[in-house]
Parts: structure tokens; C-alpha cells; sequence
């Protein structure tokens, strides 16, 4: 049987991200561990069954923690011989190809859900973490890559060489969403937090600042000057690793600007294809992307979305047919396309129609697991045989 290590470094994203992935490896045949920091996720995972490691791995730019991480999994890697490492998420993905080519793992892949370096960046940050991604890439057999225009960017920089680098696009199972499937829960989490029959503008994610949960906030507002009826939800928390204040701010400007009640923070949930469901429209303003799979969800569920004109986000909607774009940290523009959705059912309709057959048509996560699982198995038998 062939032992293939998943690798990131947060336990959020092994679970919520990667799971998918590791169960296709299972039904294929492969032996698959996860390995991350220790955390829920992680315990989740071996409840159903995998073999799970843990190594703290620090998403920062602390040297000396990495550098205990990268001993950790030299000696994770040479003890327990795995066919293949495929990482995901910068630091793991640095680290642990490192640590693989030392180990002399016969095959080494990585999954650039988002290359770190965006267009946001400065020249020379840019450059920097360019640089990294291309010695990186140096060591890898296969870089899959989520987003279309990642794939043209790293074929533009030359991070790696063009039969290394495989589009695979995002992806959820749209069998878990929809407003039918959970009709009866989203009812109840209505009339739980006196929402009734109020419109619903409505966030998922992390609250963290470059998810645009501020922005969010104060778009709220703006709608509720708009759309007086209008309710709002933003469910998530920041994770541990995040260090971001954002939260504090958040609950700040909810009083501030009179919402109150209005605007449900219902920290992290696991039930969010229910909670989709009781929405109305969606909408994730973020700063920077890489195939963001809450908007794919938001879209599998029937929602018009809203976001922001960013890498990812553009590749998933399509301005106005299955929601609207709009630039990143403005608060107005992102108030005034989910007031033109909530005042409109036949525009909600129509977008939340469009949005799941796109769905279905390109980010069904089946096809992209499976074409995962068919190129490492072509690597891991064409290494394994010399």
C-alpha cells in the first residue's frame, strides 16, 4: 500500500480543506496520515479513522520555530518512509518539500491553494516570495494550482516547468447544500435569532481583517439605511494562529453603528450548509484570495454572492449572472450590490440559480479529487519501479 503524508500547518485547514482529499486517497487504496499542528481538526480526522501527526508549525516569520518544525518532520519523514508528501499552505509547503528531498521521498507534490505572493504586494516582496515559491517548486514532482490565474503567474515567473504544473481548480460536494435539504434547521436558527422572515445578508470565514469582515460590518450599516427590514449573520472566528484583533473591532462597530441585534455573530459552527440556507445573499469581501471554497459553497447552496474583484473571487463569479464584484475596502460599493440583491427576488433568484449550475458545471470537488489521486498514483508507480 502506498503512504502518503498530507501536510499544512493548521489543523482548521487538514480538516475543513483536506479531508476530501484524504478520503478519495483512502477509497483509492493509498495509507494516508495527516500531519499539522495539534488541534480539533487533527482529533476529527482520527476519529474517522486516519493516522494523524502532530507538529506545531507556526504561520509567522519566527526562524527559530520554523527551524524546530523542519527538524520535526526530517525525522517524521526518515522514520516512517513515506512514497509521498504532498503539502499544502507556504510554510508547511517550504518546509516540508525541504524536508522531504533531504528524506529522500520518492515523490514530492504541493498545492498552491493561492501563492503568497498577490498583487498587492511590493516589487521586491513580490520578488522575495517568488523566489521562495521557485526553489520550492524545485523540489516538488507536481504543483497543483487552484486558481487559473496562479497557473498563468507561475508560468509567467517560472516557478516551475510547465508539465510540473497542473490546474485543478476548488471545489465542494454540492450534495450538502441547498435550501431544501436543510429548509427545517434554517428555520429554526431564523427563529432562534428573532429573524423571522427578514432578508439575510450573511458572512462565512474567519474574522480576521483581510477576510473583510470590517468592511462587512460597515456595509451593514449602510444597507440597513437602505433595506430597514434586513437582518445580518457572520458566522466564524479568528483562528488561534491569526493573531488579529478583529473581532474586538467587530463587536465594537456592531454598537457603534446601531445594529445590535441586527447582525448575529454566531462564532465557529460546523453546521454551516444549514446556516447557508437561512441566508439570503452572501458576501465575502475579502483583501486577497486564493479559490476561496466559502463562495463556491454560498454558490452550491442557490445564493447570489457579492466579492471582491480579486484573484479567485473573479475566477468563481460571474459579475452580474451569479452575483456581483466589486473592489476591495469599500464598504460602499459592497453595501450597495447586496442592497440591489435584498431589494430584488427576481435578481436573487435568477443569480442563485446561475450560481449552482456553475457549480455543478466546474467546481464539483469530486472531479477535482480524483484527478489528485490519478496523477500521484502515476508518480508514486513511475518512481517506485526505478
Amino acid at each position: 500500500m502506498v503512504k502518503v503524508l498530507q501536510l499544512c500547518a493548521v489543523d482548521f485547514t487538514a480538516y475543513h480543506l483536506l479531508r476530501p482529499l484524504g478520503l478519495g486517497l483512502r477509497e483509492a487504496g493509498f495509507e494516508v496520515v495527516f500531519c499539522c499542528s495539534p488541534g480539533e481538526g487533527l482529533d476529527l480526522l482520527a476519529k474517522e479513522g486516519f493516522e494523524t501527526r502532530a507538529i506545531p508549525m507556526a504561520r509567522n516569520y519566527n526562524l527559530a520555530r520554523h527551524a524546530r518544525s523542519f527538524g520535526a518532520l526530517l525525522a517524521l519523514m526518515r522514520r516512517e518512509r513515506f512514497a509521498i508528501v504532498h503539502a499544502h499552505t507556504p510554510v508547511a509547503g517550504l518546509l516540508g518539500r525541504a524536508a522531504a528531498r533531504i528524506a529522500r521521498v520518492p515523490v514530492t507534490a504541493y498545492t498552491a491553494h493561492g501563492f503568497y505572493f498577490h498583487e498587492g504586494m511590493s516589487r521586491p516582496v513580490h520578488a522575495l516570495f517568488a523566489g521562495l515559491e521557485r526553489g520550492a517548486a524545485a523540489w516538488s514532482d507536481v504543483v497543483f494550482v487552484q486558481s487559473r490565474e496562479d497557473l498563468d503567474e507561475a508560468l509567467r515567473l517560472r516557478i516551475a516547468p510547465p508539465d510540473r504544473l497542473v490546474h485543478i481548480g476548488n471545489g465542494v460536494d454540492p450534495t450538502r447544500f441547498g435550501a431544501a435539504l436543510h429548509a427545517e434547521a434554517a428555520a429554526r436558527f431564523r427563529a432562534e435569532n428573532g429573524i423571522g422572515d427578514a432578508p439575510v445578508a450573511g458572512f462565512v470565514g474567519r474574522i480576521v481583517r483581510e477576510k473583510g469582515a470590517v468592511e462587512f460590518v460597515r456595509a451593514a450599516a449602510a444597507v440597513k439605511r437602505e433595506v430597514p427590514e434586513a437582518k445580518f449573520v457572520m458566522v466564524g472566528d479568528p483562528l488561534p494562529s491569526d493573531r488579529d484583533s478583529c473581532l474586538g473591532e467587530v463587536a465594537r462597530l456592531r454598537d457603534e453603528l446601531g445594529l445590535g441585534g441586527d447582525l448575529v455573530l454566531t462564532g465557529y459552527r460546523t453546521d454551516v450548509p444549514a446556516l447557508l440556507a437561512s441566508f439570503d445573499v452572501f458576501a465575502l469581501p475579502s483583501h486577497r484570495e486564493g479559490m476561496p471554497r466559502a463562495l463556491l459553497e454560498a454558490m452550491a447552496s442557490g445564493l447570489p454572492v457579492v466579492a471582491t474583484r480579486i484573484r479567485g473571487c473573479r475566477e468563481e463569479v460571474v459579475d452580474g449572472e451569479t452575483g456581483v464584484l466589486v473592489p476591495p475596502r469599500d464598504p460602499a460599493a459592497l453595501a450597495g450590490a447586496m442592497s440591489r440583491i435584498l431589494r430584488s427576488r427576481g435578481l436573487m433568484a435568477d443569480m442563485g440559480t446561475a450560481g449552482r449550475a456553475r457549480v455543478l458545471e466546474h467546481f464539483d470537488e469530486r472531479r477535482i479529487v480524483a484527478l489528485q489521486v490519478s496523477r500521484l498514483r502515476a508518480l508514486a508507480e513511475s518512481k517506485l519501479q526505478k
